[in-house]
């Protein structure tokens, strides 16, 4: 069964006297230059209408940031070329772009250009050398960019091509991740690309077709002989929701994926497909006909203090046939007779302090815990012994979601500016590719992920979520000696940052200075709205009888009008490199 992390905040870098953001009319200085050829951008064909297709062609960041060289950025023009764009940091001004790779029609791998459907190029740098490129259509580019640390006229060479997946007929392919490590002294390069596929529903859906995202998980290793790049497939995974975040582990041992829907292999699928087949699913709290117990589906919620239990309510309910009975140790729900839950709680909760509501097609129970601590199951095991609350590592992962598992700090509430997936919860799940299957879970509720960044060079991208009113950077933690383990670690806070995007409805890209000493929201056109969190103290102000006030500084860029749609974004301490249809804006923060 997968291990469940917990996301634990430190609470040091907790402001609890923040009190928001002040408008600033201070001037931001923009450098604009303008192109030789403009970039090369693909809108989605008019067959590509799914939400899928919607998220990955909006999302879709074509201004590529070197990590080992932040004030260094790159985009792929009209004319299929890596342009380099360096701002000079020294001087404050913005270097002559400078093209340093050509990839002809012939290098695409099939011997074609784009067409419509096919997606824009993507790119990763992996070490001080490498760029893994996708072309957007079918294939792989490993380039060598030689040592881009010094100046030099030379154009970087391609080292390697190959198909994303030669058995597979899927055309269109982005590159969510890519990673470089030394795997017994061997340079192994792991890359992760997705692809929206479309299949048949099947006959439990009320729909004939169904979209979702096909992932590959492929690897490229450098033979020690000839020095050639050999490519295999190692994963094929899928999901029907969105992918919020994809990023190995270090080592490249683990894929972690966060999505609104299961994440699972196609053997699974067709797996769980063949026994829906023989033994139909039961609905999910189907609360007439006299359905048997074992089919009730739940979920449960806590904090330090409290749990939620909630039940979806399907058909006509009332009140009075529902018969509640809890004590300060156990809880059973009855529905006209029939048991939906009943068991020992894990720990003791005040009795006097539970309720239960009716809310929007659900039930929900809530009890007091008489002291502060996190439970790692709702109910204590009855074939386990009193220290027993997991089962034992040997045991087969199960693949289908066990409702006792808490879904942790979802109860903060939440304003109607927020964005919420109402029929699905959000799970952070760590693949292992020995294992085959999950080994580790997050469950992070309704509130999607607020952006991923990447804060240090070599590291995997950090995440951001919601936490009340703030937004919490968390980047992952692997220990190669211990490689059964894995959590994460609270990396930064951004004071009252959740609110702020909360209520930018035109927002397009959400990016955070690797410093985190500011954090930044381009719209689709014109705005950029920049916040810095850590600026002054509010002249000397404080509140009655308390702390003085802190408050942070917003400034909001207008663009000219003529730079076209925003449709790439990367940030340097002081500085946001912007680029739009027609120009590449440096912004002097």
């Amino acid at each position: 069964m997968p291990v469940v992390v917990d996301l634990r905040m430190d609470r040091s870098l907790l402001c609890p006297n923040f009190d928001g953001y002040k408008l600033s009319f201070d001037p931001v200085p923009v450098l604009r230059q303008n192109f030789q050829s403009e970039p090369f951008r693909l809108e989605p064909h008019i067959n590509q209408y799914s939400m899928l297709h919607t998220e990955l062609f909006a999302k879709h960041n074509q201004l590529w940031c070197d990590p080992w060289m932040r004030y260094t950025t790159y985009f792929m023009n009209a004319k299929h070329q890596l342009v380099q764009c360096v701002y000079d940091s020294q001087s404050g001004r913005a270097r002559p772009q400078r093209v340093v790779f050509n990839l002809d029609m012939h290098d695409h791998g099939d011997g074609h250009a784009h067409v419509p459907g096919d997606y824009n190029y993507s790119g990763v740098f992996v070490s001080e050398r490498y760029l893994v490129i996708c072309d957007g259509m079918t294939t792989f580019h490993l380039i060598d960019t030689g040592d881009r640390s010094r100046p030099s006229n030379d154009l970087w060479q391609r080292v390697s091509r190959t198909p994303v997946d030669n058995g597979s007929d899927h055309r269109g392919q982005v590159l969510y991740d890519a990673r470089l490590d030394m795997v017994q002294e061997r340079k192994q390069i792991s890359l992760v690309a997705g692809h929206v596929a479309r299949r048949d529903a099947g006959a439990t859906r009320n729909r004939s077709q169904v979209y979702y995202n096909d992932i590959t998980w492929g690897r490229w290793t450098l033979s020690p002989g000839p020095g050639t790049w050999s490519y295999t497939v190692c994963q094929k995974l899928e999901t029907v929701g969105s992918l919020l975040y994809c990023a190995f582990e270090p080592r490249a041992e683990s894929l972690i994926l966060a999505s609104t829907r299961d994440v699972h292999t196609p053997e699974q699928r067709e797996a769980a497909a063949a026994a829906a087949a023989v033994d139909p699913p039961r609905r999910m709290v189907p609360f007439e006909n006299g359905a048997d117990p074992v089919a009730v589906n739940f979920s449960w919620t806590q904090t330090d203090d409290e749990l939620s239990i909630k039940f979806p309510l399907d058909g006509v309910v009332r009140r009075p046939d529902f018969q509640i009975r809890s004590t300060a140790t156990t809880v059973q729900v009855e529905h006209l007779g029939r048991v939906l839950i009943a068991g020992t709680l894990f720990g003791h909760v005040d009795n006097e302090l539970t309720t239960w509501s009716f809310g929007i097609s659900k039930l929900q129970l809530t009890l007091i815990k008489a002291e502060p601590l996190r439970w790692p199951r709702l109910f204590i095991q009855e074939d386990a012994g009193p220290d027993e609350t997991e089962r034992d590592g040997d045991e087969e992962a199960d693949p289908l979601p066990d409702p006792q598992l808490p879904i942790p700090n979802l109860e903060d509430p939440l304003e109607e500016c927020d964005i919420i997936f109402d029929d699905d919860e959000i799970k952070m799940v760590r693949f292992n590719l020995a294992a085959g299957g999950i080994t580790h879970t997050i469950f992070m509720g309704s509130s999607p992920l607020l952006f991923n960044t990447t804060l240090r060079a070599g590291f995997p991208p950090a995440f951001a979520t919601r936490q009340g009113v703030d937004a919490s950077v968390w980047l992952q933690m692997y220990q190669p000696s211990r490689p059964d383990e894995w959590n994460v670690r609270h990396e930064g806070q951004l004071h009252a940052f959740g609110y702020v995007q909360a209520s930018k409805e035109q927002r397009k890209y959400t990016v955070c200075c690797p410093d985190m000493e500011y954090v930044a929201i381009c719209e689709s056109y014109r705005h950029v709205l920049v916040y810095r969190a850590r600026h002054d103290n509010a002249e000397g102000l404080r509140k009655r009888n308390g702390p003085p006030v802190v408050v942070g500084k917003q400034s909001l860029v207008t663009l000219d009008e003529t730079v076209g749609d925003i449709i790439g974004v990367s940030t340097a301490p002081n500085l946001i490199t912007i680029l739009t249809e027609f120009s590449l804006l440096h912004l002097q923060v």
